[in-house]
This record gives structure tokens, C-alpha cells and sequence, in this order.
């Protein structure tokens, strides 16, 4: 039994039926021998590695009356083919057809009556590949764990033979309250550091902001409203956009940034010329918010739980100009991080810990149902978009007598109305973009202007390359 984490527990108190929350990842996979790969071949393959991803077995269960968090336990009907599906693509089977069945699926929020997750194999593809399409719900793991969890599935290495496994008791209503009272005098026990960390914490970011070159924007004062919010409804669009790996470690060596700060400069371009295509581009730059990793201990990679906190940076889409662009989003974006470790990176984290159950899901719902009240926006937005960025494999995975030729992913969103996940996969730098269907209407569109970007970036890295006479 493990107790979910404050911030495990947000995900899944923000999930309503028009709000799924769980990551999705879309694998292409191409046959190197033999026939496709079959729902028998995937459960053989999983069944040997189960014993490495202990959190697949398990569902969640709630405490009584709210007093904790729910817990994490030992499914004792668990059954690996109730997480594995199969569909066909209608014809041609082309990219739009794929991207749409990822969107339905993404659409549906995952059954709590049992673990978390669900794996689909899709056949039906033009190319002659086929898709899977992997969930687990963002209370299971962050980005980090997700890229671990998927490295020990996508594994060509052979697994020990797994012992039989038995799960554990089910516990009962006096362990759940007996553990949950408590955890709960463990947090009253360190509110007082808490409230210290946190007053001076504000005061040496606020003293930190006063003097800062650039400003850093402020979540729910900063954020401009704009068209690519306006979703409430359950329905979303996936789309994939695969650039160079190469151009975009050139500019980022020339202008002398980071990889993240180039991605971000790729979603502003691309936002700009999206929503100025569609005269709908805010006079103010648009608002990022981006996961960042708390840090991580011990030897082995963690595969479950989450560890981020949000960092807020501008997009800087009032700026045409590509260069000057990315040079003010790494400015913004290094001020905000020198102000968020000056807060501490693990701060919210340890106040969604000491914040009582009862209360954190009720506002949690009534924030996200006040949302998606028909006819109504948020008065204040956290942040127009989500940008996330993980490390990915410097080798393509493998699985079975597959080998998976791409692979993206694209985390769920509450508020934003559109999310990027973006990372490196052999020698491409690959986005799963996940929307709601009123925010953007054209989501292939969306990842053309990502590449776009890229082109305008490297262009303007050449130029500056060249010297003058």
C-alpha cells in the first residue's frame, strides 16, 4: 500500500467526465521479422515484464470520509487483457485517421474500478506499421516516469522469469483511517517550518523580482485571454510534429541557450503564425507553463509518482522577429528559474502534502467546474499553453520483433488549451500536441507552423553566421 502524494492527488481530483487526465503515448512501429505484432504477442511481452512495473498492478482506493489521500494498492482482480485493446483505422489509414483515434481514445476517462492505464494496438496503417497507444493517468507518474516506464516496456533485453505473483491484502477501513490520521499529525507536526519556508521564500523572490532585468510573468495576472482557451467540452485533437534533431542543437549552440529555450522559441513561432493566420494573436505574449523536476534521489529510475513543480515563462509572441524572440524567451525563462529555486522547488509540493484532502478535491472541482461552465471563462488563466520537455533515448526502443520508428507524447490539460510535449527520440525532436477541439481547429496546421519555426530559426542563425564586410 502507498499513499498518493498531494500532487499525485490533484490529478485525479481534477478529473471530471469531460476531463480525462491521463498522459498519452503514440509508438509507430515497423515489423524487422515475421508478421505485425498481436495482442498475444503484446501480453506475453508485458506479462515478463510486469514485475518491473509494480504500479501497473495497482488501482486506487479511496480513504474513508476524505482523511487522506487515496492509496495505491494491490489489485486482487487484476487481469492483464482488460488493459489491452485493439482497433482498425478506417481507410486510407493515413496520419489524419491516426491522430483522430488518438484523440478519441484521450477522450475517455480511464475506469477507477481498476489500475490506471490501457494499452491499444492499432492496425489499419497505409505505411504498413502499426500504432500503440499507451495511457496512464498523470496520478501514476510525471513525464520522467512515464519516459522510465516506457524504456522498460519498449526493452529488447529479456526479463527474469517473474515469480507467480500474489497480490497483497486489500486493507481495511482501520488501517486506511489508522494510516491516514496518522500521516495527517506528521503534516500538522511540520506546518510550522512550512510557514517559515514560506515567508521568507516570498520575500526573496519578491526582492529578486524588483531588481530583475526582465520580468517574469505572473500565473493568473500575466496570462492573456486568448481564442486557444476557449475549451470546455470533452472532445480534443492530437496531432505529431517531428523536426531535426540536428537544427535544433545548431541554434541552440550558436545562440548560446538551451534546448528548452529553443523549444519553447518553436510553440511561440508556431502560435504566432497560427493565431495571426486566424487574426486572433493577443497584443500581449502569450503564457507558458512549464513542468520542471523537483530532482531526483537514489540509483534507480523512478517509474511512478510525480515530482514536478510549474514554472511560468512568456512565449513571446508579440515579437516578429525569430532570434530576438528566443533571446527574450531564455531570459524570461532563466529569471524564472533563479526565482523558483530561490522559492524552493518542492515548496507546493509540501503544501499540497499538508492541505486536508476534503478541502483540496473540493476546490479542485469547483475550479475546474467553474471553468467549464458553458458560456463562461476564468477570470484568470494559470497559463495559455503547457509546455513540457523530457529526455528521450539517444537509440531508438524496440519491442518484440518490432522496432518503434517514432514516438510521442502529450500530456492532459485543465485550463490550457493546448499541450506540448516535446522530446528527443534518436535524431528527431518530436512533439505530441493534445487540444480541445474548440481551441484549435486545426491541429496539423499547429505542428507545420512548429516546423516553420524551426526553419525561420535556423535561417536567422545563418545569417548571423556570415560575416560582415
Amino acid at each position: 500500500m502507498r499513499q498518493l502524494s498531494g500532487l499525485d492527488a490533484l490529478f485525479l481530483n481534477v478529473e471530471m467526465p469531460g476531463q480525462p487526465m491521463q498522459i498519452i503515448t503514440l509508438g509507430l512501429l515497423r515489423a524487422r521479422t515475421g508478421g505485425p505484432l498481436t495482442l498475444e504477442d503484446l501480453h506475453r511481452h508485458l506479462t515478463a515484464r510486469l514485475d518491473q512495473l509494480p504500479v501497473l498492478r495497482c488501482r486506487v482506493v479511496p480513504v474513508p470520509l476524505g482523511l487522506a489521500n487515496p492509496v495505491l494498492v494491490d489489485d486482487p482482480q487484476f487481469d492483464l487483457l482488460q488493459h489491452l485493446h485493439r482497433v482498425i483505422l478506417p481507410r486510407p489509414g493515413g496520419q489524419a485517421e491516426l491522430d483522430v483515434a488518438c484523440a478519441q481514445l484521450v477522450s475517455q476517462c480511464l475506469d477507477r474500478g481498476r489500475p490506471l492505464w490501457r494499452i491499444t494496438l492499432i492496425d489499419g496503417l497505409a505505411d504498413g506499421r502499426q500504432a500503440l497507444v499507451l495511457e496512464f493517468h498523470h496520478a501514476l507518474m510525471d513525464g520522467l516516469a512515464t519516459r522510465n516506464t516506457l524504456a522498460r516496456i519498449f526493452s529488447d533485453e529479456a526479463p527474469d522469469s517473474p515469480a507467480p505473483w500474489q497480490p497483497g491484502p486489500m486493507p481495511g477501513h482501520a488501517r486506511l483511517v489508522t494510516g491516514a490520521l496518522a500521516h495527517n499529525a506528521q503534516a500538522l507536526a511540520r506546518l510550522p517550518g512550512l510557514f517559515g519556508r514560506t515567508r521568507r521564500a516570498t520575500v526573496a523572490v519578491r526582492q529578486r523580482l524588483a531588481g530583475a532585468a526582465v520580468k517574469v510573468p505572473a500565473a493568473g495576472v500575466d496570462v492573456p485571454p486568448s481564442a486557444i482557451n476557449s475549451g470546455s467540452t470533452v472532445q480534443r485533437r492530437f496531432a505529431q510534429a517531428s523536426l531535426p534533431l540536428d537544427d535544433v542543437l545548431a541554434v541552440k549552440d550558436f545562440a548560446g541557450v538551451t534546448v528548452n529555450d529553443v523549444a519553447l522559441a518553436l510553440v511561440g513561432g508556431a502560435l504566432r503564425g497560427f493565431l495571426g493566420a486566424r487574426r486572433a494573436l493577443p497584443d500581449r505574449p502569450l503564457v507558458a507553463s512549464v513542468p520542471v523536476g523537483m530532482g531526483e534521489s537514489g540509483c534507480t529510475p523512478r517509474a511512478e509518482g510525480n515530482r514536478v513543480v510549474s514554472l511560468h515563462t512568456s512565449l513571446a509572441t508579440d515579437v516578429a522577429d525569430p532570434w530576438e524572440r528566443l533571446a527574450r524567451i531564455s531570459a524570461v525563462t532563466t529569471e524564472a528559474k533563479r526565482c523558483l529555486d530561490l522559492q524552493g522547488r518542492e515548496l507546493v509540493a509540501d503544501w499540497l502534502e499538508c492541505l486536508p484532502p476534503v478541502l483540496a478535491a473540493a476546490l479542485a472541482r469547483r475550479s475546474e467546474a467553474a471553468r467549464r461552465r458553458p458560456g463562461k471563462r476564468p477570470v484568470k488563466l494559470d497559463a495559455n499553453v503547457v509546455v513540457s520537455n523530457v529526455r528521450g533515448p539517444s537509440v531508438p526502443w524496440q519491442l518484440g520483433s518490432t522496432v518503434v520508428e517514432e514516438i510521442y507524447m502529450a500530456p492532459p490539460g485543465s485550463g490550457a488549451g493546448v499541450n506540448f510535449l516535446l522530446w528527443d527520440y534518436a535524431d528527431r525532436l518530436l512533439f505530441g500536441i493534445l487540444s480541445f477541439t474548440e481551441s484549435i481547429d486545426d491541429p496539423g496546421e499547429l505542428a507545420m507552423h512548429l516546423s516553420r519555426s524551426l526553419e525561420e530559426l535556423v535561417a536567422a542563425a545563418e545569417l548571423r553566421r556570415v560575416p560582415t564586410t
